[in-house]
């Protein structure tokens, strides 16, 4: 055999330069794996934190608003030193807030509907003046999406987007009691389910979605902005309106007649027609009306 045949064959050894780079590859990824921890540790802890300081300034001022009209409620929590805390994180703090709270204390009536708007109120002009702050024009500031689930809940929550500002966009996934939207602003509210009396009481502006119906005096004093009901609407719908628009998709029990007095420079849209417009009936509507088609009381 030749002697050439027992040589065994050379190893090259890599570059230095390219070991090199494959630790410095490596050690970044392992800088990214663990900051990625880091901001989900601070995220978590941020959360815990929130809801820990909502659980204790209700429990310290839930009777102090006992008795009082939703203006002096929604004025006492805006008072409080609620936590402040990033957009990206309501939603979670909400969610966490409602499913941790103890509802066997809660007394029927409670204004934790209030106290859940005031903080996501708040949390929401704090997120547009900092936009703001970084030269961002208002009506290009990215609205906020706040997911909140009562499906499971032992209550129905009334009043929530009570005020709802511009660039909340408010999804309630389940039921919903009275005065969803009460003197709403701005922003979006939609109901994935139904809504108790008095929905968009006093609205100045914004949009309200109900997927499915509501109860009485839907659109009550309404001045702005916009109501749509997939379903139907229970007796004095439209009551003493007097702007916006209400587009209700399915039956109405009834309209209380002031829907259809001359100061309701609003839009009243029923079943896909436009029955009245800036104080008048449309030709559509006062036909309808002529024919007794049009439930009033």
């Amino acid at each position: 055999m030749p002697k050439e045949s027992f040589k065994q064959p050379i190893k090259k050894e890599p570059p230095i330069k390219e070991m090199k780079e494959k630790l410095d590859k490596a050690e970044k990824m392992v800088e990214e794996v663990e900051e990625r921890w880091k901001d989900k540790i601070e995220e978590f802890e941020m959360v815990e934190k929130s809801v820990k300081e909502l659980k204790k300034l209700w429990e310290e001022n839930e009777e102090k608003v006992k008795g009082k009209f939703n203006d002096e409620v929604f004025l006492f929590f805006s008072s409080l030193p609620l936590p402040e805390t990033s957009s990206f994180l309501l939603e979670r703090i909400s969610n966490k807030f409602l499913k941790e709270f103890d509802w066997k204390k809660f007394k029927k009536g409670g204004d934790l509907d209030l106290f859940l708007s005031v903080f996501l109120n708040k949390n929401t002009k704090n997120y547009i003046s900092s936009q703001k702050e970084k030269g961002i024009e208002e009506e290009n500031i990215k609205p906020i999406e706040v997911h909140l689930n009562v499906k499971e809940l032992p209550v129905l929550l009334g009043c929530l987007g009570y005020q709802n500002p511009k660039k909340l966009h408010l999804i309630i996934e389940g039921d919903c009691g009275w005065n969803i939207g009460e003197r709403m602003q701005g922003g979006k509210i939609i109901v994935k389910g139904n809504c108790g009396s008095h929905t968009g009481l006093g609205m100045q502006d914004g949009k309200i979605i109900v997927e499915k119906n509501c109860g009485k005096y839907t659109g009550e004093r309404m001045q702005g902005g916009e109501i749509v009901v997939e379903g139907n609407c229970d007796d004095c719908t439209g009551d003493d309106m007097q702007g916006g628009e209400l587009n209700i998709k399915r039956e109405v029990k009834s309209f209380f007649r002031s829907a259809f007095y001359s100061y309701n420079h609003g839009t009243i849209i029923w079943k896909g027609i436009k029955i009245w417009e800036n104080g008048n009936w449309t030709k559509e509507g006062k036909e309808m009306w002529e024919k007794g088609e049009i439930p009033v009381e």
